[in-house]
């Protein structure tokens, strides 16, 4: 998993930058199909945005997407990640329940054995 971390009109510590990849690499512990994160951090006067945005390897290319303020850059980046994180887990409920109502809907088709003895 490809994980991108920038500041907008802030400069990225080494502090942030780490604690950023380790929120970033458990998401995938929600969703196995991640193929990159995106983490952007900004400053505007006296708020801290964080931004976090996961692309998926399937369906649409972009499934979590967050951004929320916070009143330090470690609360918005925690808050963000936990955004994402619920969006990840109902995009995979939503994948789980689909291809349990498909295979539901599947008539049973009877396998050899069963056809030669319905014939008889």
């Amino acid at each position: 998993m490809k994980i991108e971390i920038s500041g907008h009109h802030l400069d990225v510590t080494d502090d942030i930058r780490s604690y950023a990849t380790e929120k970033a690499e458990g998401l995938s512990h929600f969703f196995n199909g991640i193929t990159s994160v995106h983490v952007i951090i900004m400053a505007e006067k006296e708020r801290r945005i964080a931004e976090v945005v996961a692309n998926i390897s399937h369906g649409a290319p972009v499934i979590g997407r967050a951004t929320v303020e916070g009143e330090n850059v470690y609360t918005a980046i925690n808050l963000a990640a936990d955004k994402v994180e619920a969006q990840l887990r109902k995009h995979k409920e939503k994948i789980r329940e689909r291809r349990i109502r498909e295979a539901a809907a599947e008539p049973e088709t009877p396998g050899p054995a069963e056809e030669a003895e319905e014939e008889e």
